[in-house]
């Protein structure tokens, strides 16, 4: 055998690259017994690392792209990512690094097809991409595929596309755990609703996702509930918003409402000027507006996505491929945090 690579070292250990990575460069989570095993094979084949791609990685220029939502209605949950990145290049300093981010209103369909289509591929070496528009996502990321231009997404996962890397949550589990959730405390026989507030919600492939973990929860446990009924919103109208719950609760036996993304707190004000503390509530991730109303006992549990970690990981991710060469894992999955009132001390907002 040649010199010695992460590749053969993975190999050996039965460990995917991206594990042996982090013992190398001492990051991330690995069990005591993996990082002894994968030492050992590195002393064993004598490992060194690339001082030559090191170097030349120090020299050169390297010029990354990020393409994601922009802050609409001063919602803050994509104020989380920005800083994310904003961290990563931080770590990323003592490199020769150049970053253009590309916003897109992730509500206009146009918008997002009019900026890809102006994209200068040829002055990337690769791409973080938070993906929206579905099909329009799919076209995007094959473009860069067919112009050789590495891809790592966050926030929501793409299928049947190529790309080096995703990091995020596994959409399906969340809304599994979601309704795991809601089930502990739901009284026998009552109701229970899915709140979509999104343009359209073919858009979002996650939000997709996490309904149908939802749904396939209570079809194991459907002794538990009548009804599971779904609100689909197009937009975040909150006289819209209103009008279709006061529908929902006149209608059903209501005793939990699941948001399938970070605008629980909408539902959460709902529920604060009715005085409804009954509800169970469920959502996703810590805006400074659901932290208010968990305190208030008006949301029982949030769901945090860490989305300034999965943008800060995205962007190391990428860098770390185009410089080092250093291939990641397919799917880099963040743990499902579930926060309540009790823990809420605890966890960064």
């Amino acid at each position: 055998m040649g010199k010695i690579r992460i590749k053969d070292i993975a190999q050996i250990a039965h460990v995917s690259i991206g594990t042996v990575d982090r013992v190398i460069h001492n990051r991330g989570e690995v069990s005591q017994a993996t990082r002894e095993k994968i030492l050992k094979l590195l002393k064993e084949y004598n490992y060194t690392p690339d001082i030559i791609a090191s170097s030349l990685a120090l020299k050169r220029q390297i010029h990354l792209a990020v393409v994601m939502p922009g802050i609409v209605n001063d919602h803050a949950f994509w104020k989380l990512p920005q800083s994310g990145v904003a961290k990563a290049l931080e770590e990323l300093s003592s490199y020769r690094i150049s970053l253009e981010t590309f916003y897109f209103d992730q509500i206009q369909r146009e918008d997002f097809v009019r900026r890809v289509k102006r994209f200068p591929f040829e002055a990337f070496s690769g791409v973080l991409f938070a993906p929206v528009f579905l099909e329009e996502s799919i076209d995007f990321v094959r473009r860069c595929e067919k112009e050789q231009i590495p891809v790592v997404l966050f926030n929501s996962l793409l299928e049947d596309v190529n790309i080096s890397s995703f990091v995020g949550q596994d959409a399906f589990q969340s809304g599994y755990v979601a309704a795991k959730l809601i089930n502990f405390g739901l009284e026998h026989r009552r109701d229970v609703a899915i709140v979509n507030m999104s343009a359209r919600k073919d858009n979002y492939a996650h939000i997709i996702s996490r309904e149908k973990g939802f749904r396939s929860y209570f079809e194991e446990h459907s002794d538990r509930l009548d009804h599971l009924v779904t609100i689909d919103l197009h937009g975040v109208d909150d006289q819209a918003l209103r009008e279709k719950l006061d529908e929902i609760l006149e209608d059903y036996n209501i005793g939990g409402l699941f948001v399938t993304n970070s605008r629980v707190y909408k539902v959460a004000d709902y529920l604060s000027r009715r005085g409804s503390m009954s509800i169970r509530l469920v959502g996703y991730d810590l805006l400074p507006e659901s932290v208010e109303y968990m305190k208030k006992d008006y949301i029982d549990f949030l769901i945090s996505q860490k989305p300034e970690e999965q943008a800060f990981k995205g962007l190391l991710t990428l860098f770390n491929l185009v410089a080092f060469n250093r291939v990641p894992e397919e799917k880099q999955l963040m743990p499902i945090d579930i926060i309540t009132r009790e823990n809420l001390l605890y966890y960064k907002p």
